[in-house]
């Protein structure tokens, strides 16, 4: 049994002659603002000056698309961008000027500087550990050869 693959996907559904319905609805709000504004100044100059930008904003965002998707998309998200704050501050906790206190009450300041020291490596750790081990064993032996001194 072979089933029906449903293609154009991205395409709405026309519902209302050539509109499919957001762009009915963009319409219909366009034309409500409109109309609400023919209420409170009737015809007029203010009229026109308050009607014609909101028709004509309301026809482009309804119409217009952008990179093959619909500009009314794009609101969201270019509201938000126009919303947020732009300054980034990047502020790691703890290494701002700190003070810690240690047991016999002395304050010390941890400097940026050694707060921002990157970590050696696990080799060259090793190899700083066995020369400081090697060094004390040579220590030891150089004490154990020697002959007592007598008192």
């Amino acid at each position: 049994m072979q089933f029906a693959v449903p293609q154009f996907t991205d395409v709405e559904d026309k519902l209302i002659g050539p509109l499919t319905l957001k762009q009915f609805l963009m319409l219909l709000a366009t034309g409500g603002i409109v109309m609400f504004f023919w209420s409170i100044f009737d015809i007029g100059i203010i009229f026109f000056l308050f009607a014609l930008p909101t028709a004509l904003g309301g026809v482009v965002v309804t119409f217009t698309r952008f990179n093959g998707r619909p500009f009314y998309t794009y609101l969201g998200p270019l509201m938000g961008f126009v919303s947020s704050p732009k300054a980034l501050i990047y502020m790691r906790e703890g290494i701002v000027d700190t003070t810690i206190s240690v047991k016999n009450e002395q304050k010390t300041k941890i400097s940026v500087a050694a707060a921002n020291q990157v970590p050696e490596p696990a080799e060259s750790r090793l190899r700083r550990l066995a020369y400081l081990l090697d060094q004390k064993t040579e220590e030891e032996k150089e004490l154990m050869d020697k002959p007592k001194a007598k008192t």
